[in-house]
């Protein structure tokens, strides 16, 4: 099937090839056409008549031609107007997707500075009273504390690197990703049990939804826990005293394995729900009020389930909770069978 005709008008009969066919023909007619005329005709008077038809016969041609030429004139302003304003559109998107990711990258910045400078104080002011033995000489009860102060401080800086630097590892393609067939119920069974403790510390009831024990996961077995263990993490975190969090696994609809992690804490905004799985993103961003959130935990579940060709989703309502479900596709040889 060819193209359209307005394609042609817009491409090949541009209003200057137009014009250029319209000259250089109608200078052959009229010099040929005068030609045969006079060496056709012997009489003066019909070639006059003949003459007077011709006219008209390019008259017609004429106001032909240019009907032709302002329709592709007409075609061509169009097509460079759609362009122009798709490359408008297409600006204007650039420039409000950078002034996004600007101002997620100064949330993050401000969040990050807090969160580093808390630990790095603790350890910085610890530090001096152990060195310059303010309580007494080493050995007093309180500088166990003290040291431990510092420990824990060290620590929570230790994860905040881990949690940037995995999130530069995954993006850059320089962590490996080892696919197997595994069955699912003993991740569970050990992300859960990770949580206890922290769960317990708010009085928050942990759940397990699986009605297949044989369920099977065909993903990296560390990421998969990694996936679940942030998840629940932030089920945890942001749900209030005596709340619940589920951990629930299923089949996929389409194939493969779906695991859910829901919630009935605080929820997302509406308008944080399109950024919030992206690095430096945060449900709240004052710094002050963001209840130890990096906003790197669903940035790293989002990568590992973009490292694994699966899919995230997200749903949310203030006061109600929170539904994350990660989509894993089927193996190779569920596909096959």
């Amino acid at each position: 099937m060819g193209p359209p005709a307005q394609f042609l008008e817009a491409t090949l009969l541009t209003p200057v090839r137009i014009t250029i066919i319209y000259i250089l023909f109608g200078s052959l007619w009229i010099l040929f056409s005068d030609a045969a005329l006079h060496s056709l005709v012997d009489d003066l008077e019909m070639e006059s008549r003949l003459q007077t038809v011709k006219g008209w016969f390019y008259v017609l041609v004429t106001g032909a031609l240019v009907f032709w030429l302002s329709r592709a004139l007409s075609a061509t302003l169009e097509t460079e107007n759609r362009e122009r304003r798709r490359a408008e559109e297409n600006l204007r998107q650039a420039l409000k997707d950078a002034e996004q990711a600007s101002q997620a990258k100064t949330e993050f910045l401000a969040t990050m500075s807090h969160e580093f400078r808390t630990p790095l104080n603790a350890i910085l002011g610890f530090s001096d009273i152990l060195r310059g033995q303010y309580l007494g000489p080493l050995g007093a009860p309180k500088y166990t504390e003290y040291a431990n102060d510092v420990y824990q401080s060290g620590a929570i800086m230790l994860a905040l690197v881990n949690d940037i630097l995995d999130i530069a590892e995954i993006e850059a393609g320089k962590r490996p990703i080892h696919r197997t067939e595994t069955a699912l119920k003993p991740l569970t069974e050990i992300c859960l049990k990770s949580f206890q403790p922290q769960a317990g510390e708010k009085s928050i009831t942990l759940g397990l939804d699986m009605a297949d024990d044989t369920l099977r996961i065909f993903a990296d077995e560390v990421c998969a826990i990694q996936i679940m263990s942030n998840l629940m993490a932030n089920a945890i975190k942001y749900t209030a005293e005596g709340g619940a969090v589920t951990l629930a696994a299923a089949p996929a609809p389409g194939g493969g394995t779906a695991i859910t992690v829901r919630d009935n804490g605080m929820g997302i905004p509406p308008e944080k729900l399109p950024t919030v799985a992206e690095p430096f993103s945060q449900v709240i961003a004052d710094p002050h009020l963001s209840r130890d959130g990096k906003g790197l935990g669903l940035a790293i579940v989002k990568s590992l389930v973009d490292a694994h060709d699966g899919k995230l989703d997200i749903a949310s309502r203030l006061g109600e909770g929170t539904t994350v479900t990660v989509h894993f596709p089927p193996s190779p040889g569920a596909l096959n069978n």
